[in-house]
């Protein structure tokens, strides 16, 4: 009788321990895209034209909180250096004006964007011509859609902005192709050839 009585005593210890330990199981996160919507993140369809133009299918996959850390360093300008050169080459009446400027986030991510302007020789009234625009990362893409310029009245600067997007490829239980908002502004100033651009997302 009492053999029997030990052993339902040691079922329940048993049995409350097992129920105690599963209690105490923290319960798996599933990441999910929705979890990059704080940063504007949209799915991208595979028909989209740049999803071909910027070959997104070469992307290497991400996770989704790999996808989320990159933008929130980019978000924040983690250890954010800047740097930016203008070049100009007399034309006969006119200058060629080649504007780089450059920021790097986190110490691997740098933000190149080259204005190709033309300088009035006589005038000194700047016109844009064209431009190039890169990221050093591999692990995503950077796209710009294109700049429009106006000249501050008052400081005679020239100042510039354009929306652009980044993209990642994020893996889940699928494959998505992620856009990201990202608004580009800057100025340039003709008389110091001092120019610069920030962005915000």
């Amino acid at each position: 009788m009492k053999s029997s009585i030990f052993v339902v005593a040691m079922l329940m210890i048993m049995s409350m321990t097992s129920c105690t330990a599963s209690e105490n199981d923290p319960m798996e996160e599933v990441e999910t895209i929705d979890m990059l919507s704080t940063y504007g993140a949209r799915n991208l369809n595979a028909s989209d034209k740049n999803f071909k133009n910027l070959h997104l299918d070469e992307l290497p996959g991400v996770s989704v909180s790999e996808a989320s850390a990159i933008l929130a360093n980019i978000r924040k300008h983690t250890q954010s250096q800047k740097h930016y050169d203008v070049k100009e080459n007399l034309h006969g009446d006119h200058y060629d004006v080649d504007i780089v400027m450059d920021e790097t986030v986190s110490n691997k991510y740098t933000f190149t964007i080259q204005l190709h302007m033309q300088k009035d020789n006589h005038k000194g009234t700047m016109y844009y011509k064209s431009y190039d625009a890169n990221c050093s990362a591999s692990n995503f893409a950077w796209y710009i859609k294109g700049f429009s310029f106006a000249t501050d009245n008052v400081t005679g600067d020239n100042k510039f902005e354009s929306p652009s997007y980044l993209y990642f490829k994020v893996m889940t239980d699928e494959v998505n192709y992620i856009q990201v908002p990202v608004m580009v502004k800057g100025t340039y100033c003709p008389t110091t050839n001092k120019a610069e651009f920030t962005y915000s997302l």
